[in-house]
């Protein structure tokens, strides 16, 4: 098999092969205690506190760099941003990102629970190269262990708790995916005071240590390594034809009224104990007039990869986070050298930084479940973060510490709202079937950003240091600007992505660039002329296009859904 042949399988099959005794001994979560599909959201949330701690990067920079170079020669004990440690968490987040694109499709083949373990096990080895290149004064060693190991095992462990959620939940997909996610805001919030109080408390600026900075990778590598294992074991998918409320693993947004052909799980009496409400597992009859099902809506992974739909949705994606990727990996330093506040403020500001981060991932999401979409949440967290984005350099020139405030935690909670809403707004256009791939593939997006951006953000950063010298609070004004032109453009992006399931799936024209809705009327744009297509018209070609698939059912009719490759 060559190498293109290869990737092409990867991102095609997905197939999760279980026997009969291993999802006999799922139905337990340890022997006598039924599992239940609730016990997943504190394992997933004990998982992405510990991922989260990524977050609180920030504050190592300054430690690290005065490890291993010094204080700086002009200051004496002063703290120096040479901005060379800040481009470690810049490497790790791109190498979070491309290794759950990588390794997405092998998630869904080999289940959650052997991705945790190992993306524990890397981030465990992570922190340890790290912590010997601090001792041995090597930065390159440090970008090796925390950019390169332990940023994989980011990467693995991020999406492994994410996939069997939206699977176990397609009844809430926002709240399982806010569930899912809200720990790696959570991580921030502690994981800044534990550094500096294992590092010491002024250490960057008078070099005065407690347990110094490779001792607190070593403890806090360890301490993550057992909760991160602990918690796998419960990680698990469901049984093979598992459904809640008509709605699998295969359900995308408007397909619920096609039903279920497949078995359907019902719950055992202990589960029905734990939650009455669940009581709803049970077949859906299909009509008689109408054999399709959900299943007939569900694209393929590589189909769904390659769709126009998710193209934007990476887009939009990429857009929303960027600003606030960027600015959460300066928090700190820009709270002490512009704002000119003290090392436990700036400790301080991460930590509430990373709890907006983590009520964006988990209340926007809730949100979204009621309301029952998730684009125009998008739309509202992108024009929030342009007005903010807008004002924050005046803040910072003006010393305006109060709006400071207000930008940074308004941001960061849009950023996290961002995370929060995508596996469901994923599972909701593609079906939860291959959510673990089309989420680690997205997340490819956040990697770019923080490669090509952080690069830029950090060479316009000292760039405008030198020019601007001995003047420092105008130095991130430029910076603050050119990310202005992401969230513009992800406003316009996001109108665009197609919600309807007319507008995903009714077959395009010949010619056709993209379409859209004016009045309830769609609006295809073919060799870039607009035409109105008529009610009767699209009427006629849904129905033409449901009778084609009238086939596909007749042949997936007996199938057990879950297992059944497509």
């Amino acid at each position: 098999m060559g190498l293109l042949q290869a990737a092409k399988w990867h991102y095609s099959s997905t197939h999760y092969e279980r026997s009969p005794a291993q999802i006999k001994s799922e139905e337990r979560l340890v022997p006598g205690v039924p599992f239940n599909r609730y016990f997943l959201m504190p394992a997933a949330v004990l998982i992405q506190v510990c991922c989260g701690s990524l977050y609180a990067w920030s504050g190592f920079n300054l430690p690290i760099e005065r490890a291993i170079y010094g204080p700086d020669l002009s200051a004496k004990k002063v703290a120096i941003d040479r901005g060379l440690a800040s481009n470690v968490f810049f490497v790790a987040v791109a190498v979070f990102g491309c290794t759950a694109a990588l390794l997405g499709p092998w998630l869904e083949r080999n289940g959650p629970r052997k991705g945790a373990m190992i993306g524990s096990t890397l981030f465990f080895i992570g922190n340890l190269v790290t912590a010997l290149g601090v001792h041995v004064q090597s930065l390159a060693l440090v970008f090796v262990g925390y950019g390169g190991i332990a940023g994989a095992g980011l990467g693995i462990s991020y999406i492994s708790p994410v996939s069997p959620l939206q699977k176990w939940f397609p009844d809430l997909r926002g709240l399982a995916a806010g569930l899912a996610v809200c720990g790696f805001g959570a991580g921030s919030i502690f994981s800044p005071f534990t550094q500096k109080a294992l590092i010491g408390p002024d250490y960057a600026n008078t070099g005065e240590e407690n347990l110094g900075v490779p001792k607190t990778f070593i403890i806090l590598g360890a301490c993550y390594f057992v909760v991160m294992m602990a918690a796998s074991l419960v990680l698990r998918m469901p049984p093979p034809g598992y459904a809640v409320k008509g709605m699998d693993i295969h359900t995308v947004k408007g397909a619920e009224s096609f039903g279920i052909v497949a078995p359907t799980k019902t719950l055992s009496d202990s589960d029905a104990a734990l939650d009455k409400s669940e009581s709803h597992h049970t077949v859906v009859a299909v009509p008689d007039h109408d054999r399709l099902t959900a299943a007939n809506f569900s694209l393929r992974l590589h189909e769904a990869l390659a769709s126009r739909e998710y193209i934007l949705m990476y887009l939009m994606f990429l857009c929303n986070e960027a600003t606030g990727l960027l600015i959460i990996s300066k928090i700190q330093s820009i709270t002490q050298n512009q704002m000119g506040q003290t090392a436990d403020t700036a400790a301080s500001i991460n930590s509430a930084l990373g709890g907006c981060n983590l009520a964006g991932r988990l209340l926007i999401p809730t949100l979204s479940d009621f309301l029952g979409r998730r684009k125009p949440l998008f739309f509202v967290s992108l024009c929030a973060q342009t007005l903010f984005l807008a004002l924050l350099p005046g803040a910072i020139d003006n010393q305006q510490y109060g709006l400071f405030l207000t930008c940074a935690f308004i941001i960061a909670f849009f950023y996290g709202a961002g995370f929060g809403l995508i596996p469901a707004f994923l599972s909701d256009q593609f079906g939860s079937r291959n959510v673990g791939a089309t989420h680690g593939v997205i997340l490819t997006g956040w990697a770019a950003v923080s490669v090509c951006g952080g690069l830029v953000f950090n060479a316009v950063y000292k760039s405008e240091v030198t020019r601007l010298a001995p003047v420092i609070t105008q130095t991130y004004d430029l910076n603050f600007r050119w990310l202005l032109a992401f969230t513009s453009f992800g406003i316009t992006v996001t109108l665009l992505v197609p919600t309807g399931l007319r507008d995903r799936r009714l077959p395009r024209k010949s010619g056709e660039w993209f379409r859209f809705r004016f009045f309830a009327r769609l609006v295809r744009v073919i060799n870039g002329v607009p035409r109105v297509t008529s009610k009767a018209d699209e009427d006629a070609e849904w129905s033409e296009y449901l009778a084609r698939l009238q086939p596909a059912t007749q042949a997936a009719e007996g199938n057990e859904i879950y297992g059944a490759a497509r």
